[in-house]
């Protein structure tokens, strides 16, 4: 046995560890009940149980961390220095303070982040950006126009268009009041100071773009413009940080443009009465650089945090899924009572001034009166003016102006300017009390809407004689060509229907039979069918798609169980005038003809009469007319069967050809086993009208059994369906049989 001590970090000096490790020595037999087996039993696990407790006893990796972190604070307030270097110390701490949580949990996680961003930071500049490139003309900054021959000269970079939202591009605008000389120095001062994994690029003034990567760095907006300025320069952030554009509070449809210049464009401008011609242009290889440094590791080297805490960014995402109140008509929503009077109950301990300033600055009486006056319950608005003088505190002004104050607050009335005023000036009651208000009418608004989605939406019926399968479906989809959901139901309603069976529900799918040419209906387990769903993707058009969404692709399985009383019948009959029955006779495959060509039907009657009935007049016009009755009644049974015998090679099948040909759809031309006749799987007799049972011998040793089931297929108006993968089901026997044979005894029916 060896041990070995050892202690931690600075950060955990006090305590020490032992770890003890056992050598494994040479096996040896021990019989179950050995008592020196169970004393070495009980050594190795007393061994392994104080080692453990020993271990316990070690920090953890978020304790060493916060310990660090709070140590790296305390040092920077305690550290001496001028009163700059103090000052400077004392900000960073307080940054450091503010984004305490934040900054920890990002450490903590840092190694796998590293791994996932060398991988992903593995891609040059011009990989990253070459499908968001547009073409400038004219030697401006405007990008080219679809269908219009122009001058190219050179290219823009849109953010927005990019398949991620890493990149991130520093702006060091370079006072133009500057000598060229010292454009050139401070611009290679700046140079000099940065990493040398970035990209940079030569503005046409002078100035410098940075290529970085964000690594998350949560910036306020796309275009952060003058985050920091001096006397000589001042500094810009672009990023994509909102991919649409934000109308009221909610992204629309709309890519927002976010561009920057690349390199090697040129642009004119006219200076002291002449047009010269200005050029971005790479500093270093600035397609090829990879592995960027961080935006952060940036701007701190220059003090500059402009960083969103997680809690606002937070805040602003949940803002603009649950806090918009504008509808799908562009008008304003009416507040209900229950949040109404919740606002006014928030009213409260709030210093209340007289001249309208920005909400998030200071209350305003005006702003108060809008929203109160938006409020269409009378009772509350009137407890809302009391609320006013009784529970909050009011300038002098205010008092003063109380009066037309009031009026003009009538004038302009918003119940949501209220929601604002609490969310910035009484925080706490905003966060524990408004937001699941607002998230709880979000939800109540989209079952509304979902209601009345069902109640207008009229599902399309199954139409065998439409192509339309779910082939074409899954192509749609992947082709983006669905813009709502509502388009994929009334799609998948042309193929798919379900009902209530005995034990569970049966699934009636519409698909593509390669034999017969022709649209068919399968009968299939739910599993089944949602296994077919799941494939199909659904990519909507102009849909807006967050790169950091890691949730299952909607498919259309989703929408199906979403909509599934769109797709529910009360049963399945061969044919019915319920509309809540799926019918599943939905014409022939061929179409009546207006007129006939009895010479062209000549050869066939003559098959039938000299071949078929031995031209026996009494055979062949029962033979025309039961196929008469067959094609004039689908659904229904004559209760008898014909049997065909005769010598091979006759034309006994051509003439259940043409009859099978005729009720295609409906019927097998060719049954040659007798277990899917007669066995235990026998799917192949549902919803068929025809059937041609050819050379089925039944000489077994249950011909009696097997003489039973057929005179039950033969007159029996349902049929037990029991398939391998299909439910379980009793269905119409709508089938009449032709027994095709070459044998002298073709079938036993027994008495």
């Amino acid at each position: 046995m060896a041990t070995q001590g050892f202690s931690n970090d600075k950060s955990n000096q006090q305590t020490s560890v032992k770890c003890e490790t056992l050598e494994r020595g040479p096996k040896r037999k021990y019989n179950r009940k050995s008592k020196t087996d169970e004393k070495a039993k009980a050594m190795i696990d007393q061994m392994i149980n104080e080692q453990t407790n020993e271990q316990i006893i070690e920090p953890t990796n978020r304790q060493i961390i916060e310990e660090k972190y709070d140590e790296r604070i305390h040092d920077l307030i305690d550290l001496e220095g001028d009163l700059q270097t103090r000052i400077s110390n004392q900000q960073l701490a307080y940054r450091l303070e503010k984004n305490r949580d934040d900054n920890i949990f990002l450490e903590m996680i840092q190694p796998i982040a590293e791994l996932y961003m060398q991988e992903k930071d593995s891609k040059t500049i011009i990989e990253r950006v070459k499908d968001a490139m547009i073409n400038t003309v004219n030697y401006t900054k405007i990008g080219q126009q679809e269908g219009k021959k122009q001058q190219i000269t050179g290219k823009l970079i849109d953010l927005s268009l990019m398949d991620e939202d890493n990149l991130c591009v520093v702006d060091i605008d370079i006072h133009k009041d500057k000598s060229i000389e010292e454009i050139d120095k401070l611009r290679q001062n700046l140079i000099d100071s940065l990493s040398p994994n970035v990209g940079l690029v030569k503005t046409a003034h002078g100035g410098l773009h940075i290529y970085c990567n964000r690594n998350y760095y949560r910036l306020p907006s796309n275009r952060n413009i003058k985050v920091a300025v001096t006397d000589s320069f001042d500094i810009d952030v672009f990023a994509q940080m909102t991919k649409y554009k934000i109308e009221n509070g909610q992204e629309t449809k709309e890519i927002v443009q976010n561009r920057v210049v690349a390199p090697n464009t040129a642009i004119r401008e006219t200076k002291n009465n002449q047009r010269i011609t200005l050029k971005y242009e790479a500093v270093n290889d600035w397609e090829n650089v990879s592995h960027f440094a961080s935006l952060r590791e940036i701007l701190d080297k220059w003090n500059i945090d402009i960083e969103m805490s997680y809690k606002d960014y937070a805040q602003q995402r949940h803002d603009r899924i649950y806090g918009v109140q504008i509808n799908d008509e562009g008008t304003i929503e009416q507040m209900n009572d229950e949040l109404a009077q919740t606002c006014v109950d928030g009213l409260k301990n709030l210093d209340i001034h007289n001249y309208p300033q920005p909400i998030n600055m200071e209350v305003s009486l005006l702003g108060i009166f809008c929203g109160l006056y938006g409020i269409s319950n009378e009772s509350i608005v009137a407890e809302g003016m009391k609320n006013i003088r009784q529970f909050n505190k009011l300038s002098t002004n205010v008092d003063k102006n109380y009066g037309q104050v009031s009026s003009n607050g009538e004038r302009k009335p918003n119940p949501w300017i209220l929601t604002k005023i609490l969310r910035y000036h009484n925080k706490d009651y905003y966060e524990q009390i408004i937001q699941p208000l607002f998230k709880k009418n979000y939800e109540a608004k989209k079952k509304e809407k979902q209601i009345l989605i069902n109640q207008i939406l009229i599902p399309n019926k199954i139409d065998l004689t439409d192509d339309f399968i779910l082939l074409d479906m899954q192509e749609k989809a992947a082709n983006g060509e669905y813009e709502n959901e509502e388009q994929i139901v009334m799609d998948l309603t042309k193929l798919l229907i379900y009902y209530e069976g005995e034990t569970e529900d049966i699934y009636v799918i519409k698909v593509y039979d390669a034999i017969c040419d022709t649209q068919a209906l399968y009968h299939k387990l739910e599993g089944t069918v949602y296994k077919q769903l799941e494939k199909i993707n659904i990519n909507f058009k102009n849909k807006k798609i967050d790169e950091k969404d890691n949730s299952k692709p909607i498919t259309v399985k989703h929408i199906f169980k979403k909509f599934a009383s769109k797709f529910v019948k009360k049963g399945c009959q061969f044919i019915s005038d319920d509309p809540k029955i799926l019918t599943v006779f939905q014409g022939y495959k061929y179409k009546k003809l207006d007129t006939i060509d009895y010479e062209c039907l000549q050869m066939y009657f003559d098959l039938i009469k000299e071949t078929i009935a031995a031209c026996d007049e009494q055979v062949y016009e029962y033979i025309l007319n039961q196929m008469a009755w067959l094609i004039q009644n689908p659904g229904k049974k004559s209760r008898a069967a014909i049997v065909l015998q005769g010598r091979q090679g006759i034309g006994k099948n051509r003439l259940t050809d043409v009859i099978a040909e005729l009720t295609s759809r409906y019927s097998c031309s060719n049954i040659t086993n007798i277990d899917e006749f007669t066995g235990r799987f026998n799917s192949i007799v549902e919803n068929k009208m025809f059937a041609v049972l050819n050379e089925m011998m039944n000489q077994n040793d249950s011909k009696k059994g097997v003489a039973t089931v057929m005179k039950s297929i033969i007159s029996d108006l349902t049929i037990r369906i029991n398939e391998m993968n299909q439910p379980r089901r009793t269905a119409e026997n709508v089938m009449n049989i032709v027994y095709v044979t070459n044998a002298d005894m073709p079938v036993f029916f027994g008495h």
